[in-house]
């Protein structure tokens, strides 16, 4: 959908949808919808209640809805694997969409600038599809990103200076 629908701009899309309606995705791969794919309004599909009972609702909150930059990061593959990084100010993000197969995904931060970067990832659970990991370090460019994912699975990032 990044790649056709949404080729010659935003597409009219629910992102982040908890419970039934999400099908064979993930909780991380819901998450990412909100980083990868736009919309003019911006509205999430899940309940407020299940928005922020989220152990990743500090990220939720503070995916922007307006970006100053995006990258299609490798090893986005159309139909099979999204991967964008998008800036808005000083922080990034960088959101993950699998597709039906599950893959292991390593991500060159090198579109990021000098310095330390705190990194708060929230990550396929593998054992249970409900539910997210959290991770938080630091990175700086260069260092690489790993992520596991399941099919129908996805990864958030975010880079904060």
């Amino acid at each position: 959908m990044p790649f056709v629908r949404m080729l010659a701009g935003h597409a009219d899309y629910t992102p982040v949808v908890f419970g039934e309606r999400r099908k064979e995705t993930s909780w991380a791969h819901q998450i990412a919808t909100a980083v990868i794919l736009t919309s003019p309004l911006l509205v999430y599909g899940g309940h407020p209640a299940s928005l922020l009972s989220n152990p990743a609702a500090d990220v939720i909150k503070s995916i922007p809805s307006v970006w100053d930059e995006t990258r299609v990061l490798p090893p986005s593959e159309i139909g099979e694997l999204a991967v964008f990084a998008r800036r808005r100010g000083d922080v990034w993000f960088v959101g993950g969409l699998n597709g039906p197969v599950a893959r292991t995904v390593t991500i060159d931060p090198s579109f990021l600038g000098t310095g330390t970067y705190k990194t708060t990832i929230v990550r396929d659970n593998l054992e249970n599809d409900a539910a997210v990991e959290m991770e938080t370090r630091d990175t700086r460019r260069g260092q690489a990103l790993q992520f596991p994912m399941r099919a129908g699975g996805g990864f958030v990032v975010r880079l904060t200076r």
